[in-house]
């Protein structure tokens, strides 16, 4: 790719840190003390030490089984604890049984947007996210997401950014029980919808999960360092070309 720009059809985009500028707080006493109030008003009484100390255990126990999980359906296969994803809804839902209370599917829907809406900080799309995606459309290109994210959280966030609708497709990783960089949560992306490797992009902002998942994977990728980023990698690979902003991603996927 740095040898020649290519014109690419299906771009496959990150989420958070690419399109969308995020602060979360799951550390903010507040935050768990208006949970604990919420699980309390629902009968399932807690204080806001034991429900956040509770929650780090499940989520624990949840990677644990999904890990096991994987490994029967991949015949032995390996699965790391990194490209594990688990359902923060099981959490919610082992969190009220653990106290004899049931819920049903819209109500830890709700759990999981409350959980969010407190831990919020600031959510907003970067300054040329609408205009770069408008005018990929307009030009007939293909608009994928790719998320290490949880659907509970990210599809009502992205609805009420307004951009839910600019997308051909989306994968996040709490459907598909792995997450980036693993090579399994970038093929149930393409098998799902007939994407081919060399008429694909991926648009990061994370060295590892982004950049270095594409490359295994064998497609191009574009890097966006931002304020979300990690580290600054020293070196990126061939198939890879770095932007100075988002904007850039039309430009460097077009033949001169």
């Amino acid at each position: 790719m740095r040898e020649r720009n290519c014109k690419m059809k299906n771009y496959i985009f990150d989420l958070y840190g690419t399109l969308v500028d995020i602060r979360t707080d799951e550390t903010a006493p507040s935050l768990w003390k208006s949970m604990a109030y919420l699980f309390s008003m629902m009968g399932a009484f807690y204080t806001p030490d034991v429900l956040r100390r509770r929650y780090g255990e499940l989520v624990e126990e949840e990677t644990a089984l999904e890990l096991a999980a994987a490994g029967k359906r991949l015949n032995g296969g390996e699965l790391s604890p990194e490209e594990t994803e688990v359902q923060l809804s099981h959490v919610f839902e082992r969190l009220l049984a653990e106290k004899g209370v049931k819920a049903d599917q819209a109500q830890l829907g709700q759990i999981g947007m409350t959980f969010r809406s407190l831990s919020l900080e600031y959510i907003r799309l970067y300054e040329k996210v609408p205009k770069l995606l408008a005018g990929l459309r307009a030009e007939g290109k293909r608009l994928y997401v790719l998320s290490n994210a949880q659907r509970m959280f990210t599809e009502p966030e992205m609805r009420m950014l307004g951009i839910y609708d600019c997308f051909d497709g989306i994968l996040y990783s709490s459907d598909a029980g792995v997450k980036k960089p693993s090579l399994r949560f970038f093929d149930t992306l393409f098998q799902k919808y007939g994407l081919k490797k060399e008429e694909s992009v991926m648009i990061g902002n994370e060295y590892r999960a982004d950049i270095l998942g594409a490359q295994a994977y064998g497609i191009r990728s574009l890097y966006v360092h931002t304020a979300q980023s990690p580290e600054r990698p020293a070196a990126l690979p061939e198939s890879c070309l770095e932007l100075a902003d988002i904007a850039q991603v039309a430009e460097k996927t077009k033949i001169p």
